[in-house]
Parts: structure tokens; sequence; C-alpha cells
């Protein structure tokens, strides 16, 4: 069975074992660990037992973590480690084997001091970059006044004279001289230089007149500038502030050669990252236990085929701990877990990325994969393409160590390739028309019609097996007559309707029609109350074939698809020839033809994903898959950025 059967299991153990159990089915990796406050069993054991209190562990645990964190996002933000294209996407992580890996957790204590080295660095980056900010602001405001030969700080006032720096509006300066020269006849007024919003100026006047000015300046919106603490002319300072900025980029530089010498310890914060990660995962867990001054509880759930090697390892590696498992009762949330086997489990991510399963209904992943294996081979449809997908795939499964879901993708894309080279020698494209081999069944572009028909033929066969998997639930919940009434009739009435449009199936196809529309007149309102609710609920019914019409409609993406990626293939192979003729046009030609089909071969994989993803989700799983099952989370061993090799396989 697809989706595995489950025990609850409770193991009591004594409390100086508890670490080592603990390590021990975190190392295995198959026990979902549940709070025993939140079950049943809490209600018989709440007298004999009290929740374990892990809080301050878990606090440690947390500050060690934020610590290894905050350096790793540190050195990342000054020193990133570099990725190829295809690790952008996937991830990358430190291969060790276990004697390193256990070398530099045991440098625990040396978390602490790289952590205190980053900090500083950090505050002197901040230092330098608050100084910079400062420096390019000042050196901002001087600029205007660079021509300004006069030492800023002997501009102020005097016992009867005052002089200042001033800036005013474009459009202000001409009434504002025209008024000091009407009003303030003994002043100087020097433009020292003007931008497209603002005039910036010098001025002085006598004393006596201040309040004259003043009044004058304020109708004219004029703005007194100050350099408060400089000394001598504006472009000294301006040559001096360039000065500092190039001594704090020297300070940058140093700081960064500091930084560098940290990254020795980069390995060593990623292993024990990974360690602290894991073992905060442990206290949390150890939060979710009951205990007695001796001895502690916990619960979970195991899958059922390794629970014997649950029991077998538990017996073997510790002296005190006693398991006992059960079936699931009813009403408990059970998590689920799927397992398909051989190139079935490929398909497992697009089911996953959908919704889990509940426990009640079956996994449609068998069902959906060979329809996802030839949907997605239709929408490519090129040998060429398909060959490149599935070496390219290849590549990466072999390149990087995937697993979970990143591994079933790319497994999928694998298939994907050879679907894609098998509808690439029926319909003859290779690389668009780049090589001219005739197609074993027959060319799209040709016949686009009748490419078009085969594919709602397939749409509506994989429509009827869908109904047929929801028919095939309700006889096996005891609801033949569900069956019966909610697909049989449905059936009948479709394929009625479509013989209906046969030449010599007229008759045969009205008749089915009739008979599988009164069928649902008279059963799809079964659930109402009262003679005219039902019949009138059964007639509104019929109106869903419109949603069965778009249902078989929508297949025409896998025509449009797959006719896409050919006439692309076959534009990018047009302009290769156009540049050709030449050594310069032949290498033009090669650039082309590799970025192009590169380019579409990505966007066509995509597509093709994206949209064979939309028949399962909306044609497909519409017709018998609900959805809203409990994903089987495990407490075992996870790393995000280092590889153990010899490790203990989860």
């Amino acid at each position: 069975m697809p989706i595995i059967e489950m025990k609850k299991v409770f193991l009591l153990g004594h409390r100086h074992e508890r670490e080592n159990i603990f390590s021990l089915l975190q190392n295995i990796g198959t026990v979902e660990m549940l709070d025993v406050k939140s079950g049943k069993a809490w209600e018989d054991f709440q007298a004999l037992l009290e929740p374990e209190q892990a809080g301050e562990k878990i606090s440690e645990a947390e500050s060690s973590l934020s610590d290894i964190r905050y350096c790793l996002d540190f050195l990342q933000r000054y020193f990133p480690v570099k990725k190829s294209f295809i690790q952008q996407f996937t991830g990358a992580k430190l291969d060790l084997n276990e004697h390193d890996y256990n070398e530099f957790i045991n440098r625990m204590e040396q978390v602490k001091p790289v952590y205190e080295e980053c900090h500083r660095a950090e505050e002197k980056f901040a230092g330098i970059r608050n100084e910079e900010t400062q420096s390019q602001n000042l050196i901002e405001e001087l600029e205007p006044w660079s021509s300004f030969s006069l030492p800023l700080e002997e501009v102020g006032q005097g016992s009867s004279v005052f002089m200042g720096l001033y800036t005013v509006g474009v459009n202000n300066s001409p009434p504002l001289q025209e008024a000091l020269s009407d009003q303030v006849p003994v002043h100087y007024f020097e433009e020292v230089s003007a931008d497209n919003e603002f005039v910036y100026f010098f001025f002085t006047g006598l004393i006596d007149e201040l309040h004259s000015i003043q009044d004058i300046f304020k109708e004219n919106t004029v703005t007194n500038v100050k350099f408060n603490g400089l000394e001598g002319t504006a472009a000294q300072n301006i040559e001096a502030l360039h000065h500092k900025l190039k001594k704090l980029e020297e300070d940058r530089d140093a700081v960064l050669k500091e930084i560098e010498g940290l990254l020795e310890h980069r390995p060593m914060l990623m292993s024990c990252h990974d360690y602290m990660a894991n073992e905060l995962q442990k206290q949390e867990a150890v939060a979710n236990l009951a205990r007695t001054e001796n001895s502690f509880l916990l619960e979970g759930w195991v899958p059922a085929p390794v629970l014997s090697d649950l029991e077998e390892a538990v017996k073997e590696k510790t002296e005190t701990a006693a398991l006992a498992s059960r079936d699931p009762e009813p009403g408990e949330s059970v998590p689920v877990l799927l397992h398909n086997s051989g190139p079935v489990e490929a398909y497992e991510v697009v089911t996953k990325l959908y919704s889990t399963p509940k426990r009640s209904e079956l996994d449609p992943t068998p069902y959906m994969a060979p329809f996802f294996f030839v949907f997605f081979g239709i929408c490519l449809s090129d040998a060429g393409y398909g060959i490149a997908l599935a070496l390219l795939a290849l590549f990466v499964s072999r390149k990087l160590k995937l697993e979970g879901m990143g591994k079933q993708l790319i497994y999928l894309l694998f298939l994907g390739g050879f679907s894609s080279l098998f509808f690439g020698i029926l319909l003859g494209s290779y690389f668009g028309d780049l090589i001219k081999v005739p197609p074993l069944w027959f060319d799209p572009l040709e016949e686009p019609m009748r490419m078009l028909f085969y594919c709602f033929g397939i749409g509506l066969l994989q429509i009827y097996f869908g109904m047929g998997v929801q028919a095939f639930r309700n006889i096996k919940a005891g609801r033949p007559l569900s069956a019966i009434f909610d697909q049989g009739f449905w059936f009948i009435f479709i394929n009625g309707l479509i013989l209906m449009l046969l030449p010599g199936y007229e008759t045969v196809g009205q008749w089915l029609a009739l008979g599988g529309g009164a069928g649902l007149v008279l059963t799809q309102g079964r659930s109402q109350s009262g003679v005219v609710m039902k019949f009138l609920s059964g007639l509104l019914s019929l109106y869903n074939i419109t949603g069965y019409l778009s249902d078989v409609l929508s297949y025409s993406r896998l025509l449009a698809l797959g006719l896409a990626s050919v006439v692309i293939a076959t534009a990018i192979n047009a302009m290769g020839e156009m540049v050709a003729g030449s050594v310069v046009g032949s290498i033009i030609m090669v650039l082309v033809l590799l970025g192009g089909h590169t380019f579409n071969i990505i966007i066509s994989t995509l597509s093709a994903y994206v949209h064979t993803s939309r028949l399962q989700y909306i044609e497909f799983f519409s017709k018998f898959f609900e959805g809203g099952g409990r994903s089987f989370k495990p407490f075992r061993i996870e790393r995000d950025y280092v590889d153990v090799a010899e490790a203990e396989k989860i």
C-alpha cells in the first residue's frame, strides 16, 4: 500500500538513560514524537506523572544556535560561499567524514570567541559606515561653496558687521536682490554658485540693519547655512573629507582582512550549527514527555513496517527502556506517510505539492503517474530536448546529494526526458527541425486538428479514470448505489452526448443521453427533503455538464504547449541559418543555437511541468481526491550545512 500503516508507541525508560534513548531515536529517525499531555493516555497517567520541564536547556540551545547563525550570516554577507548555477536552486552542503565532524563539534567552545570577533567587526563596520555617511553628506553640503575663498570660521557676526552664507530659491533671487538694493543701501551680496533649485550666496551687512535684512530674507524664504566647527575654506574641507573617506576605505579593507581570517572557522560553525539544531530539536522533544522522579514516558507514531526494527534497537541499545504499541484509535490524528516504489515514487512530489492524502483516501500518485508521464512528453515533444533533459537530470542526481522532494523532482524530470524523447520520435521533432527525420506517426504542425482530438481523447480517458477511482472508493466504503448514481449515470450521459456527434451513432447516443440524464435527475437530489426539491436539484445537476466540457477543453493545452516548443525551436534554427555563411557567421549561428535551445528547453520544461500538474490538480484530482491529511514528520537528524560520510543512515 502506498499509504503506510501507522502504530502508536509508548516508551517507558529510566531517567539516567534519557539522553541515550533520545539520541538513539533521533539517529534511527522513524518516530514522530507527540506531546504526551495532549493524548488520551494522559488521562490515565496524569495522577502518576508530571510534565517534563526542559525550558532552561531549550533556552541555552536556542542562545547557542542564535550565536552560530549570526556568525554564519555575518561571514556569508562579506565572503559568500560560491555556488554553481544548479546549486543556487538545490543548495550545497559541506562534505565531511565522521572524524572531522566530531572534531569540529569538540571545538564548540570556540563559537563564543568567534561570535565576539564577528560582533566587534560588525561594530567597526557600523562606525565606518556612519563616518562615511556623515563625510559624504558634508561634502554634498560643501560642494556649492567650493569656490568661496573665505575661511569658514571667519564667517560670523562682529561688533558692527555680520557675514553669512545663505541659500534662496532660483525664482526668489531676483526679487531678493531688488529688495536689498531698495531697502538696504549698505550691503554686500556675492553669488557663489547656483543649480536648478537654489542660489548659494555670501552676504555682508550692518548690525544696525539686521532686523530689516532678516525681514527681507524671511519674505523671500532665505535659509542660513552654517558649518560649525569647520576651519579653512570649503575647498580645503572637501579635500580633507576625501582624504578621510580614503582612510575609511583602508580601515574597511583592514576589517575585511580580519573577517577573512575568521573564515577558517566556517566549517566548524557549520558543523556546530547542525549539531546544535538537532540538540534543540531533541530538547523540544524532551519537553513533550512526562516523568516521575526516576522514569519518563514518551509517545509517538511509528510506521508499522519498521516497528520490529525499532523494538530490536531499543532492546539491544538500552537497559531499562520498554516499548509498547497499539493500532490507531477512532478520532486520533494519524500522520500519513507515502511509500511508492519504482518510477511512481518520482511523482509523489506532485501529490505532496497539492496536499497530503487523508488516511481514509487512496494515494492518487500511482493513478496519476502514467498520465503525468504522457502529458509531460506531449507538452515538450522533442527528442533532442528529451535527451538533453534526461542527461541534465542524471548529471544533477550524480553531482548533488539530494533527498526527499528534491530527489523526486529530479527523477521526475529524468523520466520526463524519456517521455519527451518518445513523443519527439513519434511526432518528428529533433531540436525543432534541426535534424530532419520524418515522424513515425504524424506531424502535429501539419495536422493540428488531429493532434487536438487525440489530446481531447486522452483527457477524456483521464477524467473517466478519475470517475472510476471515485466509484471504486464508494463501493469499497459500502456505497455501491452512490457509485451508480454519481459516477455511473454521468458516464452514460457523457458518452451519450459524445455518440450523438458521431455519424451513425446518433440514435444510440440519444437513448444513452436520455437514460443517463433521467438517472441524474432522479438521483442527484436525493439528499434534499421533499419531492419538488429532489426533482429541482436533480434537474439543476445537469448543468454540471459544462464543468465536464470545460475539463475536456483544458486538455487543449497539451497541443498548445507541444506546438509552442516545436515552433520556437524551429524559429531558433531559422535565426541561426540567417547568420550562417562565413566563419564569423558560423560562430554566431552556434551561439544562437546553443543559447536559443537552452532557453527553450528551460521554458518549455517549466511550462510542461506546471501545466501538466495543473491538469492533475484541477481536472483529475477533483474527481476523487480531497487531501488535507497530516504528513509524517519523524524525529530525526537533519543537517542544513554539512553532509557527514559514513554517518548512520536515516
